[in-house]
């Protein structure tokens, strides 16, 4: 019988290689995406028509109901998105308190429905210096934490953990995935701003490959 895995697809770079890597493993895939409040909620547009091209059964949960506990992020207040690299102190204005707790705590039971043997997610190596629950210590104790949370378990995995943005888009270039069919920008606006950290790194993901960005960017960037 074909392993099953849940992945959570956002509709951005990562999760759409994983999501790639994974049916070409041989892996039943279920998507399952997640609408937190996020100002850049077009990603699950993106995410739905690539789902719906796949024929990948996939799952839009609404939690923005959950706002007042997971409050204080740019991702999904009034507040400036800012801008620079990842690695700056400024980045951590983007953190979304728990989000992937409790994305992964809902992806694990969603597995356990669908019978499925892990719950995939796209943390990498890119994302440690700011996002603690992407980080290797995070993985390890949610997988543990996941294997005895229900009668039967299910695995935590980070297929990229140890990868950079660079590395991810090499392998899906290598699947020959389209990357126009991601979104990755942290403001939702009709072209990506080029100036949010999601966006750097993703230009300099495609500058390291030797390629140009097929997403259009606005004016100048």
């Amino acid at each position: 019988m074909t392993d099953t895995v849940v992945v959570i697809y956002s509709g951005g770079m990562d999760s759409f290689t994983l999501l790639h890597r994974a049916r070409a493993q041989g892996l039943r895939v279920h998507a399952l995406s997640f609408n937190y409040g996020q100002r850049h909620v077009r990603e699950l547009d993106v995410a739905h028509s690539v789902c719906a091209a796949l024929d990948i059964p996939h799952k839009v949960i609404d939690i923005r109901a959950m706002s007042e506990v997971m409050s204080g992020s740019a991702l999904t207040s009034d507040s400036d998105i800012p801008e620079g690299h990842y690695e700056e102190e400024n980045m951590k204005a983007t953190v979304v308190p728990n989000r992937n707790m409790i994305l992964l705590s809902l992806a694990t039971g969603y597995a356990v429905t669908v019978d499925a043997k892990a719950v995939w997610y796209g943390a990498h190596g890119g994302d440690h210096a700011i996002y603690p629950d992407c980080r290797p210590e995070f993985v390890e104790k949610m997988d543990a934490v996941c294997r005895v949370a229900n009668y039967e378990p299910v695995g935590v995995e980070a297929p990229f953990m140890y990868m950079s943005k660079g590395d991810i888009l090499a392998e899906g270039l290598k699947l020959g995935l389209d990357y126009a069919h991601t979104w990755t920008c942290y403001n939702g606006r009709e072209n990506a701003c080029g100036l949010c950290g999601s966006c750097v790194e993703r230009l300099e993901a495609f500058a390291e490959n030797g390629l140009a960005d097929p997403l259009a960017y606005e004016a100048g960037r």
